[in-house]
């Protein structure tokens, strides 16, 4: 167990490098400049850094027993939005098997604050993809 665990750690902390953020544009410059987008001078990211969330993972995100019984197996891709004072909100699954999604919602849900974006040199809210990608151990 504590060998596929090491498996999914080891892929999260690979693609989350990968992941994408951006800022969250309010209604008005959204409407006004559709295809505007701001960069971001100093993106989200959770406390300590990929090493924190290495931490965080192997100590929370748990492989569904059903799933693993079942061996399913793939990427369950997450987005949600880094509010300024770091909580995360509209946390959604966009993709991947339905049987993972459980342990990504509740990972996701259990996060502490991360620190926001900064853009400007004001903290900003920022929009992250990230993939948890979920791999059995084969013998």
């Amino acid at each position: 167990m504590k060998r596929t665990f090491f498996c999914i750690l080891i892929m999260m902390f690979v693609l989350y490098g990968r992941s994408q953020s951006r800022p969250v544009l309010d209604s008005i410059t959204r409407m006004s400049r559709p295809d505007h987008r701001d960069t971001i001078e100093i993106e989200s990211s959770f406390p300590g850094g990929d090493k924190g969330w290495a931490n965080f993972l192997s100590n929370t995100l748990v492989y569904p027993p059903k799933a693993i019984k079942k061996k399913i197996e793939g990427q369950v891709v997450a987005q949600f939005i880094i509010e300024k004072d770091g909580t995360l909100s509209d946390i959604e699954i966009i993709s991947g098997p339905k049987e993972l999604w459980p342990p990504v919602m509740d990972v996701l849900k259990q996060s502490p604050n991360w620190k926001p974006a900064v853009q400007n040199g004001k903290k900003v809210k920022s929009y992250k993809k990230q993939p948890f990608n979920f791999r059995l151990e084969t013998k």
